[in-house]
């Protein structure tokens, strides 16, 4: 849940980039025609018929668009407001591989990775203003970066030794990347390398951490901390994205501050339920979520957490290892199976399926089963139920499993 804080810090920015255009003159149309079907009239059908057949996804188009002012502000500063159509956008291509899975992808969702990779805007003005005022030694100061990258790395802080890998390639000024695959060890997979040429000529070639099979679409991490140590695998021909058991979102847990943050940005909306009992000596919490994640994705969550009882406050941390629990869950619209997943034993079940439609939060339908241990849990839990949400969800019982319907 802790990705929620990052949104909502990054929630202003969003917005700044979405009215920008306006505020500049650029009012080239940016809604299709199914945006706003013909024949509404008023504010209640407008809603009705966003009820039933769900709002458009937000589309990397649309946000390749809106970033256009943040690049126009750098090079302004920068001392460079007119790039050459060569300078607009950095460098980079994929191959032919990666391409024809971004292109499934875009087919079927608002996202189109291909493009967001060949359109970036090239950044590179601060790194090179910086390039001529201070004029230090690049090639030191990236070897220095990198040194703090490879003790991260040491520490098993991969997450942070990306980001430190991608600050050493900023400051050393991008001028191409070539992102492809070649075979992996594991049968069926192809593993992807990330090829920079720096400005001073030198190259790098990188492993990120991202592992393919082009058959069944299945893409993981080189840890069991998700793709490139951000907490996610992705099945590409399901278009699901889902969390992984050691993802680096179990190390925060879940505290109330992170769905107030999350209901301030328009980045989510979401419905949620909590359940919390006593028992086995701990408070515990399980807590479920549905609605729209990232503006261009319908999902869920079911976390479990718990704390000592003698601890106040909002704050549960993530089950451990013996604490989880075998879960499965299924979102619905109407009688339409949006997207599923399990049954697995987890701390957090989460799934979050690429669009092109996504559905108020009030008109999805969450269908989750979870199994206790023990009877003693399982009646602590329906006791939750009943007493903490009545009307809002129904449970019951076969057997230990707990089915649920939010």
């Amino acid at each position: 849940m802790f990705q929620k804080l990052i949104a909502a810090m990054l929630a202003p920015l969003i917005v700044l980039y979405t009215f920008l255009p306006f505020l500049l003159g650029n009012r080239t149309a940016q809604t299709s025609p199914e945006t706003v079907p013909a024949g509404l009239h008023s504010v209640r059908e407008y809603v009705a018929y966003v009820e039933e057949h769900g709002a458009p996804a937000y589309s990397t188009a649309t946000f390749v668009q809106q970033i256009e002012p943040l690049y126009a502000l750098l090079r302004t500063l920068s001392g460079r407001p007119r790039p050459t159509p060569e300078e607009k956008h950095l460098n980079a291509h994929i191959d032919k591989t990666l391409s024809e899975l971004c292109g499934y992808i875009a087919e079927n969702s608002s996202i189109d990775v291909e493009l967001l990779i060949t359109t970036l805007p090239n950044l590179n003005a601060p790194a090179e203003l910086a390039k001529r005022v201070l004029r230090p030694d690049l090639k030191a100061l990236r070897e220095q970066i990198f040194a703090l990258r490879d003790k991260a790395y040491a520490a098993d802080q991969g997450l942070l030794g990306h980001l430190l890998y991608l600050l050493g390639v900023y400051v050393s000024i991008i001028r191409e990347v070539a992102i492809y695959t070649v075979p992996a060890e594991e049968d069926g997979f192809v593993e992807v390398m990330m090829d920079v040429v720096y400005d001073d000529g030198e190259r790098a070639v990188t492993h990120p951490g991202i592992f393919i099979n082009p058959t069944t679409g299945e893409v993981h991490g080189n840890t069991d901390k998700g793709m490139v140590d951000l907490g996610f695998d992705v099945n590409v021909y399901d278009l699901l994205i889902y969390g992984t058991v050691n993802c680096w979102q179990r190390s925060l847990g879940f505290g109330l501050l992170y769905d107030l943050l999350a209901d301030a940005t328009p980045i989510y909306n979401l419905q949620t339920l909590r359940f919390q009992f006593h028992y086995n000596n701990k408070d515990w919490m399980i807590q479920a979520w549905k609605g729209n994640y990232g503006l261009a994705a319908n999902g869920f969550e079911v976390g479990i957490y718990n704390r000592p009882q003698e601890r106040i406050g909002t704050f549960y941390g993530a089950a451990s290892d013996d604490e989880m629990l075998p879960m499965q869950a299924a979102l619905y619209h109407g009688d339409d199976l949006l997207l599923q997943r399990g049954p697995v034993t987890h701390w957090w079940l989460s799934a979050f399926k690429l669009t092109k439609v996504i559905y108020l939060p009030q008109t999805l339908t969450l269908r989750f089963a979870i199994t206790f241990p023990n009877a003693q849990m399982q009646t602590a839990f329906l006791k939750a139920a009943k007493g903490q949400n009545a009307g809002r969800v129904t449970c019951t019982a076969d057997g230990l499993t707990v089915q649920c319907v939010f």
